[in-house]
């Protein structure tokens, strides 16, 4: 049995290559320290990394933000001119990651680019670019240097797992970097947050064990306290599944 009083160990999957352009990176690191979680990094951007290995080693489970999704993975065009910087190694590495805390009962937070891998692994659809495929008022991509502030409102659905991990549930204030976006959700899934344009901003699978937003928590928790309260009862979920197991 696990240690009761020991923080938990949640593997977060990054792609190295592309940390110079996500240049909040280490306030994602500072915030689960701050939310009482061990972070342990795994770099996906290599190919074949031991990816199943490590996640069976954890307690939970982060799929980070980063580049396009490869459309192979849910019927898109590969060869679209609006598809941006994919990375299949990446993708490959952070399929086998989900698999494997599927596999075991990991709880799973799904960041961004994880909500939209995520989709995509579980039979859902992307729409490729947002300006040219779902045209609307918001601009879901301010910038990387914007990612420490809020971008739009998106509303939030009660009941569900998120509004425990929130503490709340209604509107809330959101950061956003994203051209791609869910236009077919996955089956089995729940939208649970919508932006005022519609986009779906988060969707959850209790049975699974998954939460997945579009937002960044992980680097807005320093200004939004629904931020940091995802992140620290994220932990505290994952502390109550590793004391069942």
């Amino acid at each position: 049995m696990s240690h009761p009083d020991r923080l938990p160990v949640v593997a977060i999957t990054y792609a190295a290559d592309e940390l110079d352009e996500f240049i909040h990176w280490r306030l994602m690191f500072e915030g689960l320290v701050h939310a009482g979680i061990v972070p342990l990094a795994i770099d996906c951007s290599a190919p074949s990394a031991a990816v199943s290995e490590i996640v069976q080693m954890a307690d939970g489970l982060i799929i980070s933000g980063g580049v396009d999704v490869d459309p192979a993975l849910y019927g898109g065009n590969a060869s679209d001119p609006a598809l941006g910087q994919i990375n299949r190694d990446r993708d490959s590495n952070e399929a086998a990651a989900f698999h494997s805390a599927l596999s075991i009962g990991l709880p799973v937070l799904a960041i961004c680019r994880g909500a939209q891998l995520t989709t995509a692994l579980l039979g859902g659809q992307l729409h490729i670019d947002i300006p040219r495929d779902a045209p609307g008022p918001l601009n879901h991509a301010p910038g990387e240097e914007a990612l420490d502030r809020a971008a739009h409102p998106v509303t939030v659905s009660a009941p569900s797992l998120l509004t425990k991990l929130l503490e709340r549930s209604g509107e809330i204030a959101v950061n956003s970097e994203h051209h791609q976006a869910i236009s077919v959700i996955a089956p089995g899934v729940e939208v649970t947050a919508l932006a005022p344009d519609g986009t779906i901003e988060a969707f959850e699978d209790p049975a699974r064990r998954l939460v997945a937003v579009q937002w960044h928590p992980e680097v807005l928790w320093a200004t939004e306290p629904h931020a940091s309260a995802l992140l620290r009862n994220f932990g505290a979920w994952c502390t109550r599944v590793k004391m069942e197991r």
